[in-house]
């Protein structure tokens, strides 16, 4: 668990997970095309990986 963040999700349960900045450097890669329209639609509005993607 180091370096990550504590999150709330839908279902009101703690998660970790790693910081909007590690996915904007992971998810940098795609296009914003594969991220609109085929990565994003599986994320939750919560996760960080959905804010990176929506950023980029």
């Amino acid at each position: 668990m180091k370096n990550q963040v504590k999150t709330i999700n839908h279902l009101g349960q703690v998660v970790y997970q790693e910081s909007v900045e590690f996915y904007k450097e992971k998810l940098s890669v795609y296009s914003k095309d594969f991220l609109q329209n085929a990565l994003i639609p599986q994320l939750y509005e919560w996760s960080n990986a959905y804010k990176a993607a929506v950023e980029l």
